[in-house]
């Protein structure tokens, strides 16, 4: 069908909660000047302490790179971020439990 798909990763120590009822929504304003709301996914495992901790899962979904790209911030050459909202992730879910670490 030709929809490109990319893995996206998200550390949380809320795992079992995530995985029993989707993605909840966060907000704040994330170094800028206004609130933002999502659920922030990388395009990489990331390192766990961005998720919580030593104690952190990382979490993975598949969506299409062309509904993800909208919503990608650029802040890091070391990987692609996105905050994506959470009502919208669920569709493509549940996310799996990643081997990858």
């Amino acid at each position: 069908n030709g929809l490109r798909t990319m893995q996206l990763y998200h550390p949380t120590i809320h795992a079992t909660e995530i995985l029993r009822d989707g993605f909840g929504e966060t907000s704040g304003t994330y170094l800028t000047e206004s609130d933002n709301s999502g659920v922030w996914l990388y395009d990489r495992p990331v390192d766990n302490r961005m998720g919580g901790g030593d104690d952190a899962v990382m979490l993975v979904v598949e969506m299409p790179e062309s509904i993800v790209v909208a919503f990608e911030w650029v802040t890091s050459p070391a990987y692609r971020q996105f905050l994506i909202p959470a009502a919208l992730l669920n569709t493509y879910g549940p996310p799996r439990v990643s081997e990858e670490l």
